[in-house]
């Protein structure tokens, strides 16, 4: 007994090569294409030429929208119109005088290699077992957690760390050989750093310019 294939899960680049697949593919294009009122078999005379010439679903969906030049081919399908009828004159331009079939404008697979791809990229994407870890790798993550919980919870400790690394960035940049400076440096500076005084007038509060004797 074979497993009936829902036309609605059929991959669009999947290639139909037996009758079965076919029909599937029919039935998965007309319902992409909201068509519920077309007569499945009249659309499969018409498609069957086009699935054997290594068109896919999604191909022959794009050719009904655009021309091999990519240009529109018009107004979507009105309900005057006969679903067979619409989808063989959108073809037309894809098939010239109908003595051949232009290359698709989506590359098509068959079935079989659809399903290996699936299957590769399935196993690419599933998540990997872990390795469990030895009695000493438990507890050297226990222990890493703990101590990182501590940490965390400790603010004064934050604070501490936060001050160390950044004493390790400025250390960073001295230049090699060379201490770092301390506060008495700073202080050291200040007081060879000679001031400029200055008298200001304690009535109006102007400042007081030197007089300047003649040479």
């Amino acid at each position: 007994m074979q497993t009936r294939l829902d036309p609605r899960r059929w991959p669009g680049r999947v290639v139909p090569e037996t009758d079965r697949e076919v029909d599937v593919a029919v039935e998965a294009l007309c319902s992409r294409a909201s068509w519920p009122d077309a007569v499945f078999s009249r659309i499969r005379d018409v498609l069957a030429p086009w699935f054997a010439a290594g068109w896919c679903v999604d191909a022959l969906l794009r050719a009904v929208d655009t021309r091999p030049d990519g240009a529109s081919q018009g107004r979507p399908r009105g309900r005057d119109q006969v679903a067979h009828e619409f989808l063989h004159a959108r073809l037309r331009a894809w098939s010239g005088d109908g003595s051949g079939f232009a290359r698709p404008p989506l590359p098509g697979m068959t079935l079989g290699q659809w399903w290996r791809v699936n299957r590769r990229n399935a196993a690419l994407n599933a998540p990997r077992a872990r390795t469990p870890l030895a009695e000493a790798g438990e507890s050297a993550r226990a222990a890493a957690a703990s101590q990182a919980r501590a940490h965390l919870r400790d603010p004064v400790q934050r604070c501490r760390e936060r001050g160390r690394r950044r004493q390790e960035v400025l250390d960073s940049l001295l230049v090699p050989g060379l201490r770092p400076p301390t506060f008495e440096d700073a202080w050291r500076l200040l007081a060879e750093f000679p001031m400029p005084t200055q008298r200001v007038c304690s009535h109006c509060g102007h400042v007081r310019q030197p007089a300047r004797h003649a040479a």
